[in-house]
Protein backbone atom coordinates (compact mmCIF):
# COMPACT_ATOMS: atom_id res chain seq x y z
CA UNK A 1 0.00 0.00 0.00
CA UNK A 2 3.08 2.49 0.72
CA UNK A 3 3.88 1.70 -3.08
CA UNK A 4 0.68 2.75 -4.23
CA UNK A 5 0.68 5.68 -2.13
CA UNK A 6 4.32 6.63 -2.99
CA UNK A 7 3.41 5.96 -6.82
CA UNK A 8 0.31 8.50 -6.45
CA UNK A 9 0.73 11.03 -3.55
CA UNK A 10 -1.92 13.63 -5.22
CA UNK A 11 -4.30 11.20 -5.33
CA UNK A 12 -4.62 9.32 -2.36
CA UNK A 13 -3.58 13.23 -0.90
CA UNK A 14 -6.39 14.78 -2.47
CA UNK A 15 -9.85 15.26 -0.13
CA UNK A 16 -12.21 14.61 -3.26
CA UNK A 17 -10.66 11.14 -3.49
CA UNK A 18 -10.99 10.32 0.12
CA UNK A 19 -14.62 11.64 0.20
CA UNK A 20 -15.10 9.02 -2.89
CA UNK A 21 -13.57 5.78 -0.98
CA UNK A 22 -16.35 6.31 2.19
CA UNK A 23 -19.49 7.03 0.18
CA UNK A 24 -20.72 3.68 0.04
CA UNK A 25 -23.20 4.77 -2.63
CA UNK A 26 -20.04 4.92 -4.98
CA UNK A 27 -18.64 1.38 -6.74
CA UNK A 28 -15.02 0.70 -6.87
CA UNK A 29 -14.99 0.56 -10.49
CA UNK A 30 -16.59 4.27 -10.64
CA UNK A 31 -14.36 5.40 -8.56
CA UNK A 32 -11.26 3.71 -10.32
CA UNK A 33 -12.68 5.11 -13.93
CA UNK A 34 -13.03 8.31 -12.36
CA UNK A 35 -9.36 8.81 -11.18
CA UNK A 36 -7.57 6.75 -13.65
CA UNK A 37 -6.24 3.76 -11.20
CA UNK A 38 -7.16 0.17 -10.54
CA UNK A 39 -9.84 -1.37 -8.55
CA UNK A 40 -7.36 -2.98 -6.52
CA UNK A 41 -6.07 0.32 -5.68
CA UNK A 42 -9.27 1.45 -4.75
CA UNK A 43 -10.21 -1.75 -2.83
CA UNK A 44 -7.49 -1.32 -0.56
CA UNK A 45 -7.70 2.86 0.11
CA UNK A 46 -11.12 2.20 0.92
CA UNK A 47 -10.07 -0.17 3.37
CA UNK A 48 -7.89 1.89 4.86
CA UNK A 49 -10.09 4.84 5.25
CA UNK A 50 -12.86 2.89 6.25
CA UNK A 51 -10.42 1.01 8.75
CA UNK A 52 -9.05 4.66 9.83
CA UNK A 53 -5.98 3.90 8.79
CA UNK A 54 -6.14 6.43 5.91
CA UNK A 55 -2.24 7.77 4.47
CA UNK A 56 -2.35 11.57 6.55
CA UNK A 57 -4.75 11.14 8.56
CA UNK A 58 -4.22 10.16 12.55
CA UNK A 59 -3.43 6.60 12.78
CA UNK A 60 -2.52 6.24 16.18
CA UNK A 61 -5.30 4.09 16.73
CA UNK A 62 -3.88 1.51 13.60
CA UNK A 63 -4.20 -2.32 13.69
CA UNK A 64 -1.08 -4.10 14.61
CA UNK A 65 -0.07 -6.41 11.71
CA UNK A 66 1.78 -9.08 13.36
CA UNK A 67 2.83 -11.42 10.27
CA UNK A 68 1.86 -12.06 7.02
CA UNK A 69 2.31 -14.16 3.99
CA UNK A 70 1.02 -15.17 0.75
CA UNK A 71 1.73 -18.78 -0.66
CA UNK A 72 0.81 -20.38 -4.37
CA UNK A 73 1.22 -23.78 -4.65
CA UNK A 74 2.50 -25.40 -8.31
CA UNK A 75 -1.65 -26.28 -8.80
CA UNK A 76 -2.55 -22.62 -8.43
CA UNK A 77 -4.01 -23.01 -4.83
CA UNK A 78 -2.96 -19.75 -2.45
CA UNK A 79 -2.97 -19.86 1.04
CA UNK A 80 -2.92 -16.35 2.83
CA UNK A 81 -1.88 -15.23 6.10
CA UNK A 82 -2.10 -12.40 8.65
CA UNK A 83 -1.76 -12.12 12.62
CA UNK A 84 -3.21 -8.99 13.58
CA UNK A 85 -5.75 -7.66 16.20
CA UNK A 86 -8.88 -7.98 14.30
CA UNK A 87 -10.95 -10.46 12.17
CA UNK A 88 -10.36 -9.94 8.37
CA UNK A 89 -13.60 -9.54 6.84
CA UNK A 90 -13.85 -12.08 3.47
CA UNK A 91 -13.83 -9.02 1.16
CA UNK A 92 -10.45 -7.76 2.06
CA UNK A 93 -9.10 -11.43 1.77
CA UNK A 94 -10.79 -11.33 -2.15
CA UNK A 95 -9.35 -7.49 -2.84
CA UNK A 96 -5.60 -9.51 -1.85
CA UNK A 97 -6.47 -11.97 -4.19
CA UNK A 98 -7.36 -9.58 -7.25
CA UNK A 99 -4.13 -6.85 -5.59
CA UNK A 100 -2.06 -10.02 -7.16
CA UNK A 101 -3.77 -10.43 -10.38
CA UNK A 102 -6.03 -13.58 -9.79
CA UNK A 103 -9.75 -13.44 -10.50
CA UNK A 104 -12.01 -14.25 -7.13
CA UNK A 105 -14.26 -16.31 -9.34
CA UNK A 106 -12.23 -19.02 -10.34
CA UNK A 107 -11.89 -20.53 -6.89
CA UNK A 108 -13.84 -21.69 -4.23
CA UNK A 109 -12.02 -20.22 -1.08
CA UNK A 110 -12.72 -20.25 2.91
CA UNK A 111 -11.51 -18.46 5.97
CA UNK A 112 -11.05 -18.68 9.70
CA UNK A 113 -8.95 -17.24 13.05
CA UNK A 114 -8.03 -19.05 15.77
CA UNK A 115 -7.20 -16.31 19.13
CA UNK A 116 -4.26 -15.80 21.38
CA UNK A 117 -3.04 -13.12 23.76
CA UNK A 118 0.13 -11.51 23.37
CA UNK A 119 2.17 -10.57 26.54
CA UNK A 120 4.19 -7.25 26.67
CA UNK A 121 7.14 -6.54 28.38
CA UNK A 122 4.53 -3.68 30.64
CA UNK A 123 3.10 -6.69 31.91
CA UNK A 124 -0.14 -6.03 29.10
CA UNK A 125 -2.35 -8.57 27.12
CA UNK A 126 -3.47 -8.04 24.00
CA UNK A 127 -5.68 -10.30 21.81
CA UNK A 128 -4.83 -11.01 19.04
CA UNK A 129 -6.08 -13.00 15.68
CA UNK A 130 -4.23 -15.54 13.42
CA UNK A 131 -6.20 -15.21 9.92
CA UNK A 132 -6.37 -17.86 7.65
CA UNK A 133 -7.28 -17.56 4.25
CA UNK A 134 -7.42 -20.52 1.65
CA UNK A 135 -8.38 -20.59 -2.08
CA UNK A 136 -8.38 -23.34 -4.28
CA UNK A 137 -8.70 -22.87 -7.96
CA UNK A 138 -11.83 -24.66 -9.51
CA UNK A 139 -11.81 -27.25 -12.08
CA UNK A 140 -13.26 -25.63 -14.82
CA UNK A 141 -10.29 -22.98 -14.91
CA UNK A 142 -7.60 -25.40 -15.10
CA UNK A 143 -9.67 -26.79 -17.92
CA UNK A 144 -9.99 -24.26 -20.42
CA UNK A 145 -7.98 -26.09 -22.86
CA UNK A 146 -10.08 -28.94 -23.43
CA UNK A 147 -12.77 -30.08 -25.89
CA UNK A 148 -15.73 -32.26 -25.73
CA UNK A 149 -16.15 -35.45 -27.54
CA UNK A 150 -18.95 -33.69 -29.83
CA UNK A 151 -16.27 -30.84 -30.78
CA UNK A 152 -13.69 -33.82 -31.88
CA UNK A 153 -16.47 -35.55 -33.73
CA UNK A 154 -17.55 -32.24 -35.97
CA UNK A 155 -13.75 -32.22 -36.43
CA UNK A 156 -13.57 -35.51 -37.79
CA UNK A 157 -16.73 -35.08 -40.06
CA UNK A 158 -15.90 -31.64 -41.42
CA UNK A 159 -12.23 -32.50 -42.44
CA UNK A 160 -11.56 -31.26 -45.76
CA UNK A 161 -8.79 -34.13 -46.80
CA UNK A 162 -7.14 -32.77 -50.07
CA UNK A 163 -4.21 -35.06 -51.44
CA UNK A 164 -0.87 -33.73 -53.23
CA UNK A 165 0.12 -34.24 -56.49
CA UNK A 166 3.59 -35.23 -56.19
CA UNK A 167 4.84 -38.93 -56.03
CA UNK A 168 5.19 -40.88 -53.01
CA UNK A 169 9.14 -42.09 -51.97
CA UNK A 170 9.41 -46.17 -51.54
CA UNK A 171 9.74 -45.26 -47.63
CA UNK A 172 7.75 -45.75 -44.48
CA UNK A 173 8.41 -42.78 -41.78
CA UNK A 174 7.58 -43.62 -38.06
CA UNK A 175 6.62 -41.31 -35.00
CA UNK A 176 6.21 -42.47 -31.64
CA UNK A 177 3.91 -40.80 -29.28
CA UNK A 178 4.28 -42.39 -26.12
CA UNK A 179 3.92 -41.64 -22.46
CA UNK A 180 1.75 -38.23 -22.31
CA UNK A 181 -0.06 -38.99 -19.49
CA UNK A 182 -2.58 -36.52 -19.80
CA UNK A 183 -3.86 -35.00 -16.86
CA UNK A 184 -0.61 -35.58 -15.09
CA UNK A 185 1.12 -32.26 -12.99
CA UNK A 186 4.67 -32.32 -12.65
CA UNK A 187 7.69 -30.30 -12.77
CA UNK A 188 7.47 -29.40 -16.14
CA UNK A 189 3.64 -28.17 -16.04
CA UNK A 190 -0.01 -29.62 -16.14
CA UNK A 191 -1.69 -31.07 -19.03
CA UNK A 192 -2.08 -27.57 -20.79
CA UNK A 193 1.22 -27.70 -21.17
CA UNK A 194 1.58 -31.50 -22.37
CA UNK A 195 -0.90 -30.47 -24.64
CA UNK A 196 1.12 -27.35 -26.51
CA UNK A 197 4.26 -29.71 -26.59
CA UNK A 198 2.41 -33.07 -28.16
CA UNK A 199 0.80 -30.49 -30.85
CA UNK A 200 4.08 -29.20 -31.56
CA UNK A 201 5.61 -32.57 -32.24
CA UNK A 202 2.88 -33.73 -34.54
CA UNK A 203 3.49 -30.20 -36.65
CA UNK A 204 6.82 -30.92 -37.04
CA UNK A 205 6.33 -34.39 -38.05
CA UNK A 206 3.92 -33.12 -40.46
CA UNK A 207 5.99 -30.75 -42.03
CA UNK A 208 8.73 -33.79 -42.51
CA UNK A 209 6.05 -35.91 -43.77
CA UNK A 210 4.84 -32.61 -46.29
CA UNK A 211 8.52 -32.60 -47.67
CA UNK A 212 9.71 -36.01 -47.92
CA UNK A 213 6.46 -37.62 -48.95
CA UNK A 214 6.97 -41.30 -47.65
CA UNK A 215 4.30 -43.53 -49.15
CA UNK A 216 3.73 -45.07 -45.65
CA UNK A 217 3.40 -43.30 -41.95
CA UNK A 218 2.84 -44.98 -38.58
CA UNK A 219 1.71 -43.44 -35.49
CA UNK A 220 2.52 -45.91 -32.39
CA UNK A 221 0.82 -44.76 -28.70
CA UNK A 222 3.60 -47.20 -27.10
CA UNK A 223 1.13 -46.60 -23.73
CA UNK A 224 0.39 -44.64 -20.74
CA UNK A 225 -1.57 -42.01 -22.93
CA UNK A 226 -3.57 -40.95 -19.84
CA UNK A 227 -1.99 -40.31 -16.18
CA UNK A 228 -5.06 -42.35 -14.37
CA UNK A 229 -5.94 -41.85 -10.79
CA UNK A 230 -5.25 -45.70 -9.73
CA UNK A 231 -2.10 -46.19 -10.78
CA UNK A 232 -0.28 -44.81 -7.84
CA UNK A 233 -1.89 -43.41 -4.11
CA UNK A 234 -0.93 -39.47 -4.99
CA UNK A 235 -2.60 -39.47 -8.21
CA UNK A 236 -6.34 -37.72 -7.28
CA UNK A 237 -4.41 -35.22 -5.54
CA UNK A 238 -1.86 -34.38 -8.26
CA UNK A 239 -3.87 -34.37 -11.27
CA UNK A 240 -5.48 -31.42 -12.70
CA UNK A 241 -7.63 -33.66 -14.53
CA UNK A 242 -10.19 -36.16 -13.92
CA UNK A 243 -10.54 -39.92 -15.52
CA UNK A 244 -12.60 -38.82 -17.73
CA UNK A 245 -11.31 -35.69 -19.36
CA UNK A 246 -8.12 -37.41 -19.48
CA UNK A 247 -9.51 -39.54 -22.00
CA UNK A 248 -11.31 -37.19 -24.09
CA UNK A 249 -8.13 -34.86 -24.05
CA UNK A 250 -5.62 -37.99 -25.22
CA UNK A 251 -8.40 -38.56 -28.01
CA UNK A 252 -8.28 -35.10 -28.85
CA UNK A 253 -4.18 -35.35 -28.66
CA UNK A 254 -4.29 -38.37 -31.02
CA UNK A 255 -6.76 -36.87 -33.54
CA UNK A 256 -5.17 -33.85 -33.88
CA UNK A 257 -1.85 -35.79 -35.28
CA UNK A 258 -3.84 -38.05 -37.57
CA UNK A 259 -5.55 -35.38 -39.04
CA UNK A 260 -2.17 -33.60 -39.83
CA UNK A 261 -0.39 -35.93 -40.90
CA UNK A 262 -3.23 -37.93 -43.23
CA UNK A 263 -2.95 -35.98 -46.21
CA UNK A 264 0.58 -36.60 -46.85
CA UNK A 265 0.63 -40.30 -47.11
CA UNK A 266 -0.78 -43.03 -49.48
CA UNK A 267 -1.13 -45.27 -46.17
CA UNK A 268 -1.28 -43.93 -42.35
CA UNK A 269 -1.38 -46.64 -39.49
CA UNK A 270 -2.34 -45.36 -35.92
CA UNK A 271 -1.33 -48.41 -33.43
CA UNK A 272 -1.45 -48.37 -29.59
CA UNK A 273 -0.62 -51.28 -27.15
CA UNK A 274 -1.61 -51.50 -23.39
CA UNK A 275 0.63 -50.13 -20.56
CA UNK A 276 0.31 -49.73 -16.90
CA UNK A 277 -1.01 -46.14 -16.62
CA UNK A 278 -3.74 -46.94 -19.03
CA UNK A 279 -5.16 -49.47 -17.25
CA UNK A 280 -8.67 -49.86 -15.85
CA UNK A 281 -7.94 -49.89 -12.24
CA UNK A 282 -10.48 -50.53 -9.70
CA UNK A 283 -8.36 -48.90 -6.83
CA UNK A 284 -4.86 -47.99 -6.50
CA UNK A 285 -2.98 -50.76 -8.01
CA UNK A 286 -6.23 -52.91 -8.91
CA UNK A 287 -6.81 -54.41 -12.08
CA UNK A 288 -10.12 -54.06 -12.94
CA UNK A 289 -9.53 -56.16 -16.12
CA UNK A 290 -7.40 -58.22 -18.88
CA UNK A 291 -4.94 -56.36 -20.55
CA UNK A 292 -7.14 -55.08 -23.35
CA UNK A 293 -9.49 -53.07 -20.56
CA UNK A 294 -7.01 -50.00 -21.53
CA UNK A 295 -7.95 -46.71 -21.38
CA UNK A 296 -5.10 -46.06 -24.77
CA UNK A 297 -6.54 -48.99 -26.83
CA UNK A 298 -10.24 -47.53 -25.64
CA UNK A 299 -9.17 -43.90 -27.79
CA UNK A 300 -7.86 -46.27 -30.60
CA UNK A 301 -11.45 -47.97 -31.27
CA UNK A 302 -12.90 -44.82 -30.33
CA UNK A 303 -10.89 -43.07 -32.97
CA UNK A 304 -11.29 -46.25 -35.46
CA UNK A 305 -15.01 -45.47 -34.94
CA UNK A 306 -14.91 -41.86 -35.71
CA UNK A 307 -12.81 -41.66 -38.50
CA UNK A 308 -15.30 -43.98 -40.51
CA UNK A 309 -17.80 -40.82 -40.67
CA UNK A 310 -15.30 -39.29 -43.23
CA UNK A 311 -13.93 -42.23 -45.68
CA UNK A 312 -13.06 -39.62 -48.34
CA UNK A 313 -10.67 -38.19 -46.12
CA UNK A 314 -9.68 -40.90 -43.36
CA UNK A 315 -10.10 -44.54 -45.55
CA UNK A 316 -6.44 -44.74 -45.98
CA UNK A 317 -5.92 -44.81 -42.16
CA UNK A 318 -5.78 -47.95 -40.55
CA UNK A 319 -6.32 -48.40 -37.08
CA UNK A 320 -4.71 -51.19 -34.86
CA UNK A 321 -4.92 -52.99 -31.09
CA UNK A 322 -3.33 -55.79 -30.39
CA UNK A 323 -4.86 -59.39 -30.71
CA UNK A 324 -7.22 -61.03 -28.20
CA UNK A 325 -5.25 -61.18 -24.72
CA UNK A 326 -1.97 -59.99 -26.25
CA UNK A 327 -0.10 -56.81 -24.89
CA UNK A 328 2.03 -56.03 -27.86
CA UNK A 329 1.61 -55.97 -31.75
CA UNK A 330 3.69 -55.92 -34.96
CA UNK A 331 2.67 -54.21 -38.60
CA UNK A 332 4.94 -54.13 -42.03
CA UNK A 333 6.08 -50.47 -43.11
CA UNK A 334 8.52 -49.86 -46.12
CA UNK A 335 9.40 -53.86 -46.06
CA UNK A 336 10.22 -53.48 -42.43
CA UNK A 337 8.36 -55.26 -39.67
CA UNK A 338 7.54 -52.99 -36.54
CA UNK A 339 7.10 -54.36 -32.98
CA UNK A 340 5.33 -52.13 -30.08
CA UNK A 341 5.29 -53.14 -26.45
CA UNK A 342 5.08 -50.74 -23.55
CA UNK A 343 7.67 -51.93 -21.69
CA UNK A 344 6.01 -52.36 -17.97
CA UNK A 345 6.59 -56.27 -18.67
CA UNK A 346 10.13 -55.54 -17.43
CA UNK A 347 12.00 -54.41 -14.21
CA UNK A 348 14.60 -52.42 -16.77
CA UNK A 349 15.14 -51.40 -19.97
CA UNK A 350 18.45 -53.55 -19.28
CA UNK A 351 15.96 -56.82 -19.41
CA UNK A 352 13.96 -56.02 -22.98
CA UNK A 353 16.04 -57.61 -24.94
CA UNK A 354 15.71 -60.79 -22.89
CA UNK A 355 11.89 -60.70 -22.93
CA UNK A 356 12.21 -60.15 -26.55
CA UNK A 357 13.71 -63.82 -26.40
CA UNK A 358 11.25 -64.84 -25.02
CA UNK A 359 8.48 -63.54 -27.27
CA UNK A 360 10.40 -64.86 -30.41
CA UNK A 361 10.72 -68.52 -28.71
CA UNK A 362 6.64 -68.38 -28.49
CA UNK A 363 6.62 -66.98 -31.38
CA UNK A 364 4.20 -64.07 -30.35
CA UNK A 365 3.53 -61.20 -32.18
CA UNK A 366 6.75 -59.08 -32.13
CA UNK A 367 8.67 -62.36 -32.48
CA UNK A 368 9.85 -61.39 -36.18
CA UNK A 369 10.15 -57.78 -35.61
CA UNK A 370 13.21 -55.75 -37.45
CA UNK A 371 12.77 -52.82 -34.64
CA UNK A 372 11.46 -53.03 -31.58
CA UNK A 373 9.29 -49.84 -29.94
CA UNK A 374 9.53 -49.35 -26.32
CA UNK A 375 7.89 -46.90 -24.19
CA UNK A 376 7.24 -46.64 -20.14
CA UNK A 377 11.15 -45.79 -19.30
CA UNK A 378 10.83 -42.00 -20.38
CA UNK A 379 14.71 -41.96 -21.79
CA UNK A 380 15.74 -42.53 -25.13
CA UNK A 381 17.87 -45.43 -26.01
CA UNK A 382 19.26 -47.42 -28.82
CA UNK A 383 20.25 -50.92 -28.64
CA UNK A 384 21.35 -53.58 -31.13
CA UNK A 385 19.65 -56.66 -30.20
CA UNK A 386 20.01 -60.27 -32.37
CA UNK A 387 21.06 -60.25 -35.97
CA UNK A 388 20.98 -56.93 -37.31
CA UNK A 389 17.86 -56.22 -34.91
CA UNK A 390 17.50 -52.69 -32.80
CA UNK A 391 15.37 -51.74 -29.46
CA UNK A 392 14.35 -48.29 -29.52
CA UNK A 393 12.79 -46.73 -26.42
CA UNK A 394 10.86 -43.85 -26.82
CA UNK A 395 11.21 -40.56 -24.34
CA UNK A 396 8.38 -39.35 -23.13
CA UNK A 397 5.58 -36.49 -24.19
CA UNK A 398 5.00 -35.82 -20.61
CA UNK A 399 6.65 -32.98 -18.83
CA UNK A 400 9.08 -34.66 -16.55
CA UNK A 401 8.90 -36.65 -13.54
CA UNK A 402 10.22 -34.66 -10.18
CA UNK A 403 10.50 -38.59 -8.74
CA UNK A 404 13.25 -39.28 -10.89
CA UNK A 405 14.94 -35.70 -11.12
CA UNK A 406 14.95 -35.79 -7.59
CA UNK A 407 16.19 -39.37 -6.85
CA UNK A 408 19.06 -39.18 -9.73
CA UNK A 409 19.63 -35.74 -10.59
CA UNK A 410 19.00 -36.25 -14.59
CA UNK A 411 15.63 -34.85 -16.63
CA UNK A 412 15.17 -36.69 -19.97
CA UNK A 413 14.07 -34.69 -22.97
CA UNK A 414 10.66 -35.09 -23.42
CA UNK A 415 9.14 -35.05 -27.56
CA UNK A 416 8.53 -37.77 -30.01
CA UNK A 417 10.93 -40.49 -31.05
CA UNK A 418 10.66 -40.36 -35.04
CA UNK A 419 12.95 -42.26 -37.97
CA UNK A 420 12.55 -43.08 -41.76
CA UNK A 421 12.64 -47.10 -42.21
CA UNK A 422 12.74 -49.11 -45.72
CA UNK A 423 14.14 -52.99 -46.25
CA UNK A 424 14.29 -53.26 -42.23
CA UNK A 425 17.06 -50.33 -41.93
CA UNK A 426 16.43 -47.32 -40.09
CA UNK A 427 17.79 -43.77 -40.65
CA UNK A 428 17.47 -40.21 -39.48
CA UNK A 429 16.53 -40.97 -35.98
CA UNK A 430 15.27 -38.02 -34.29
CA UNK A 431 13.33 -36.80 -30.97
CA UNK A 432 10.64 -34.00 -32.38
Amino acid sequence: MTEHYKALPEIVGDERFYADLIDRDRTRNSIASEWGVSAGFVSKYRRLATEGRYPGRDTAEQPETVAASFERDDHGNVVMKKTVDRIIPLEEWLDDLRDQGLDPADFTYSVGHSVWMQHTREQQTKTLYANKFSATLKPQAVREALVSHEEVMQAIRGFHFIPSTRAYQDAGFVIMPTDLQTGKVDIGGGSADTAEQVLASFARAAEIVREERPSQVAMVDAGDIIENIYNTTTQIATNDLDLPHQVVEAMYLMQQGIQMLAPHTRELRYAAVSSNHGALRTGPKSPGGDAHADYGLAVAKILGNALKLNPKAFGHVIVQTPEKHMESLAFDIADTRIGAVHGHQTSSPDKIAEWWKGQALGRLPVSEADILLVGHWHSLRVQQAGDERWIFVGPSSDRGSSWFTNLKGDQATSGMLSFFTSGGRWSDLRIL
